[in-house]
């Protein structure tokens, strides 16, 4: 028995000793263990969660803010790996109690063609939380759940779970778990877990120290590498460019802070200076206040603004920067060619005007021209000091042209006292020249000088409505939203950049590829309610300090956007006129004529259908009208030889064109007395004759006028009066008030001077037709013969006049634009208004009903190329004025519409199609 207990009591003792050994090994905590060993040195972005059950609580709820971010498609993949966690931590209490108070990284990295793709890494305390996990994947495995898989790579085991469509890859080596969709992401960090880690490298230690302790996540940039993650989003022409994300700097480190309507981001930006990094060029610049938001537009849709108090400092480490890059000599080649002109290197000549604030800025970005209205401003020592220097330079260019400086200049009178010199400015490069590649996108072809600031743009439209909107102090200074935005900013930084999302949301069919860009424009709503991004980098203790807010208000109230604009070979020469589309009676078409006679029909969308060339300008308006009775309409107008009449292919119908007799002094004017489609067409000639015409285009032989005194200028007009039919016209000097037949119904003694307005029905109890005479005198001529006057004051002989009942009170009112003023009458003459205006009104006031009891008037001052729209109190409606110089037309482009389309032509050669609420 005894020689038995020895051997035993050894067996017990390696029993014990393997239970203890086993139980020890499983509770034993790792050590050295930090997640970040796993993360590959090529990983472009990394995101550090303090805990994963916060995290999985904080992208899992109902933030308006995260709602949107969640349809973003490149955030898809994300998304879905969020959702895949947090459905596995709420099956199972054993593997939560595991994993929630984990610290985990994601590393996004690029995946398959044009994807992202996520791996996440967290460090475990012990084996028995490793036993947890890969339990819980075997329980699933053995409930039928999925099926589990296993295999060697590089001597650590990694596991393959699957189910249904779902696949998920997952390892453990020295204490760091993997998880990932993409198999590649666990065996790179796998492999990296034994190789030199981030963590040894000093720089990005010293990184990770500044992580602030109060931030929902923080994200950590690798400069060299992020580029690739999102290269492929990016238009091929703009790759090249996007090469400069990977020499900014080395690693940015960024707390981020989520709330319902903001992001705020701050961190660091760490460069070696041994490194050709673009921030090595602001490291001995002070960062200052940020004043250019008194010169930027409100319309401003993006700006890069830079603070560079030591000018020649700066160019200093840019050469510098730019040789470490292989790209100084060709830029000192071009810097060269200025210099012919500038008589000494344009640099040190451009130092001696130099200030302190410098800004890149797009305008209004349109759907057909994203890369046009952009702007390069510059705050110099003083204007006189700049003009000084700049206007030899540019006579030395217009003698070595052969031309004058005066060739060269545009007068642009924006006010009666206020007036700007707008030089041709044939060095469109120097925007890029002094600031590099970011300041590529704007083209300094166009200069003025206004105030301190050289204000440089890329067409010349484009810089007259910008200095118009400084002028009337219309900047971002005095935009509330940008104000409230910019209380988040820094107050002083070295960069600003700023994206205002709606305004600038055109910039996505030119930056980005069209895969892209049509994801985007699927989310436009939801993109929409982000109003803007910021960011800001300033130097700081030897490294980069950054400030990033992102701003979402889906509520927010922006000024009426323009949904599309559309180029036409010249200015346009008519008004913009809403038409019906047979074929599709739900969707409007616009028809509108340019200055070379052309002729277009665009759609809703604003595309051109069709484009034809007539024998000149059309006079009056254009009609459609029924000419095959079968509910298929044509355009009818005249120009002052023919009159037109086409379908709505642009092809002539019947025998139209019809040639006059003599050339048309007006717009035709179309009548159907009874609506049966038996339509009569009246247009007045040089000879004083009156041509009525029927459908067919011949001349109405039952039409017995003789001809009138004088030229008749405007359109003939049809009344219908206690049951009778008017045709009423005037001359110069001489109403005619005719019946159906042509002959006198009504003879008329009131005889003046007509001022050259159109003549109106003025209601009442005493239906009359109304105009005014050159002074301004209101004449009512009745239709018993009798007449009378209304006198509202002195007037000057080119005023407009138009009467209309503005208010619903059945009496007909009252509106006269004289000069720059515009003033509103009731009948009896009492002034309803008098509105002063910054330029002269262009055109006769139009009136627009948006409701029953809703009307607005509208007026255009084409010197100053601003529209305004304003409310029957003469006050101005929200949004107004807007860029425009025609005529416009206001209604619904698409029934169901939320808003109104406001179509109006520009003197670029475009028109606008605004959207008006």
């Amino acid at each position: 028995m005894r020689k038995f207990l020895f051997p035993t009591l050894i067996l017990l003792i390696v029993i014990l000793g393997a239970v203890w050994f086993f139980m020890a090994r499983q509770t034993q905590a790792y050590s050295e263990n930090s997640a970040f060993r796993a993360i590959p040195l090529k990983t472009p972005l990394v995101v550090e969660v303090a805990e994963m059950k916060s995290m999985v609580k904080m992208l899992s709820s109902d933030n308006p803010l995260l709602a949107e971010l969640k349809a973003i498609p490149e955030l898809q993949a994300f998304w879905n790996d969020v959702n895949s966690l947090e459905a596995l931590l709420g099956d199972n209490d054993q593997l939560r109690k595991a994993v929630n108070d984990k610290s985990v990284l994601i590393s996004f990295n690029p995946a398959g063609k044009n994807g992202v793709g996520c791996l996440f890494a967290f460090s475990l305390d012990n084996r028995a939380e490793r036993k947890s996990l890969i339990g819980y994947f075997e329980g699933l495995s053995q409930n039928g759940q999925g099926i589990l898989s296993r295999r060697m790579y590089d001597q650590v085991e990694v596991f393959q779970f699957r189910s249904g469509d779902e696949e998920y890859h997952f390892a453990e080596d020295q204490g760091i778990f993997l998880f990932s969709r993409y198999a590649l992401f666990v065996e790179e960090a796998v492999r990296q877990i034994s190789a030199e880690s981030l963590l040894d490298q000093e720089q990005f230690k010293s990184l990770y120290n500044t992580v602030g302790g109060s931030s929902d996540f923080n994200l950590f940039i690798n400069h060299e590498k992020i580029a690739q993650l999102i290269g492929s989003s990016i238009a091929p022409n703009f790759r090249k460019m996007l090469q400069q994300l990977d020499r900014f700097a080395d690693w940015t480190e960024l707390d981020v802070n989520l709330k319902n309507t903001e992001i705020l981001l701050g961190g660091f930006s760490f460069s070696n200076p041994l490194n050709d990094n673009y921030l090595e060029i602001f490291r001995r610049q002070d960062a200052g206040r940020f004043n250019m938001d008194q010169v930027l537009s409100a319309n401003t849709s993006l700006f890069v603004s830079l603070n560079v108090p030591d000018f020649k400092a700066f160019q200093s480490e840019f050469e510098e920067f730019l040789k470490k890059q292989g790209s100084y000599y060709s830029r000192e080649a071009k810097l060269k060619a200025l210099e012919r002109f500038s008589k000494k290197p344009f640099i040190s000549f451009f130092e001696e005007i130099a200030g302190d604030e410098y800004a890149l800025a797009f305008g209004a970005v349109t759907q057909n021209e994203p890369a046009s209205n952009r702007f390069f401003i510059a705050r110099v020592k003083g204007q006189s000091v700049a003009r000084e220097k700049l206007l030899p330079m540019l006579e030395n260019y217009a003698k070595a042209n052969k031309k004058s400086l005066e060739q060269m200049q545009t007068n642009y009178q924006i006010q009666q006292e206020k007036a700007f010199t707008i030089y041709e400015f044939p060095f469109g490069n120097v925007p890029e020249l002094l600031f590099g590649q970011a300041f590529s996108a704007a083209e300094s072809n166009y200069l003025a000088f206004y105030d301190n600031y050289l204000i440089f743009a890329d067409n010349l439209p484009a810089l007259k409505n910008y200095i118009h909107d400084l002028v009337l102090s219309s900047t971002l200074a005095k935009d509330i939203h940008f104000q409230k935005f910019n209380q988040q900013m820094a107050s002083r930084s070295s960069l600003y950049f700023y994206l205002n999302f709606s305004k600038a949301f055109n910039l996505k069919s030119y930056y980005l590829t069209e895969e892209t860009s049509g994801a985007i424009q699927e989310n436009e709503v939801g993109l929409r309610k982000f109003y803007a991004l910021g960011w800001q980098f300033s130097s700081n203790s030897g490294q980069f300090l950054n400030n990033l807010y992102l701003k979402y208000d889906p509520v927010l109230k922006e000024e009426p956007q323009t949904v599309w604009q559309s180029k036409l070979d010249t200015t346009i020469s008519i008004k913009p006129q809403l038409v019906v589309n047979h074929n599709d009676k739900k969707n409007k078409e616009v028809i509108v004529q340019d200055n070379k006679n052309n002729l277009y029909l665009i759609n809703k969308e604003g595309v051109s259908l069709w484009k034809i060339k007539l024998s000149g300008k059309i006079l009056g308006d254009v009609y459609q009208v029924d000419y095959y009775r079968n509910g298929k309409l044509q355009y009818l107008f005249n120009t002052k030889n023919h009159l037109y009449l086409l379908d709505r292919n642009g092809n002539n119908v019947a025998k139209f064109p019809v040639n006059f007799r003599s050339p048309a002094t007006n717009g035709v004017a179309v009548f159907d007395y009874d609506s049966n489609r038996n339509y009569r067409f009246f247009v007045a000639c040089e000879n004083k004759q009156i041509y009525a015409y029927d459908r067919d285009g011949k001349l109405v032989s039952g039409w017995n006028f003789d001809k009138t005194d004088g030229v008749v200028a405007n359109p003939l007009k049809h009344f219908r009066v206690a049951g009778k039919d008017y045709l009423v016209c005037a001359d110069r000097y001489k109403t005619y008030i005719l019946d159906r037949q042509g002959s006198i119904r009504v003879k008329t003694t009131d005889n003046f001077d007509h001022s050259g307005n159109d003549l109106y029905l003025a209601d009442g109890a005493a239906p009359a037709v109304v105009t005014t005479d050159s002074k301004g005198v209101v004449h009512l001529q009745y239709f018993d013969g009798k007449s009378a006057t209304r006198d509202l004051g002195s007037f000057g002989a080119d005023h407009y006049f138009v009467a209309e009942d503005l208010n619903g009170d059945a009496k007909t009112d009252f509106i006269v634009a004289d000069g720059n003023r515009l003033y509103a009458f009731t009948d009896q003459g009492k002034k309803l208004f008098d509105r002063k205006l910054n330029a002269p009104v262009s055109g006769r006031p139009n009136v627009y009903t948006f409701a029953a009891n809703n009307k607005k008037i509208g007026v255009v001052c084409r010197d100053e190329n601003r529209v305004y729209l304003m409310n029957i109190d003469g006050k101005l409606y929200d949004g107004f004025p807007l860029h425009g110089n025609t005529d416009f037309s206001i209604g619904f482009l698409s029934t169901g519409n939320p808003y109104f389309n406001l179509l109006v032509g520009n003197e670029d050669n475009s028109f606008f199609n605004y959207k008006v609420e």
